[in-house]
């Protein structure tokens, strides 16, 4: 498991009368949503033209079209 998938797993984890427990739900929305992130970031934001501008809305839409599939906001 690398490093980013670790970290993740950390914020969904709640400490309940010394037990550790990991938040499923918390830790699936926290990869979905840096999935659709990374997505979202992959656009070329110095692009110029067409081709880049449609490119650029496609890596929008891609992050918008994997959040709405898992219901994460």
């Amino acid at each position: 498991m690398n490093e980013r998938i670790q970290e993740l797993a950390k914020q969904s984890t709640d400490d309940i009368l010394g037990v550790k427990i990991l938040d499923q739900k918390k830790f699936a929305e926290l990869i979905v949503q840096e999935c659709a992130d990374i997505s979202k970031q992959s656009q070329w934001s110095e692009a110029k033209g067409e081709y880049y501008e449609g490119f650029n809305e496609a890596m929008i839409y891609v992050s918008n079209k994997i959040k709405q599939h898992f219901g994460v906001e």
